[in-house]
């Protein structure tokens, strides 16, 4: 998930979170919005970017794969 499509749907979220909490006093909806906000985190962190493992140029596994 790109930075801009987070930002895109966690900020209204928040907005949303908010308003139900401070303007419209509604527990319920404030459950809701967070609940909904957690969710695109855990999609994003999901599907983070894993690092690719390298091997060091001297690496002895490697190197018998090499030579297989």
């Amino acid at each position: 998930m790109s930075r801009a499509l987070f930002l895109a749907l966690v900020l209204p979220l928040l907005a949303a979170e908010c308003v139900a909490q401070f303007v419209l006093h509604d527990q319920a909806w404030t459950t809701v919005f967070a609940l909904l906000a957690f969710a695109v985190i855990a999609v994003r962190w999901a599907l983070r970017p894993r690092p690719v493992e390298e091997c060091p140029p001297d690496c002895p596994k490697c190197a018998e794969d090499e030579h297989l």
